[in-house]
């Protein structure tokens, strides 16, 4: 079984499914991960985009790999 820990970018709320039944989103049409905190005062839309990673990513490639 996977465990995931979700922390809220604005309150700093630490949330997991057996809590508080947060939930953690992977939107592969909108290339996006997202979660709702899940703490009633603060009900943050956390969203991280990686949308335009594969652009970046060609900017700032990895180092080619090669076995010794």
């Amino acid at each position: 079984m996977i465990k995931v820990t979700l922390i809220c970018a604005k309150c700093g709320e630490v949330h997991t499914q057996d809590t508080d039944g947060a939930n953690f989103v992977v939107d592969f049409r909108r290339k996006e991960f997202s979660f709702i905190c899940q703490n009633k005062s603060c009900k943050h839309d956390n969203i991280f985009s990686f949308e335009n990673w594969t652009e970046k990513s060609k900017s700032s490639p990895l180092p080619k790999m090669r076995l010794v």
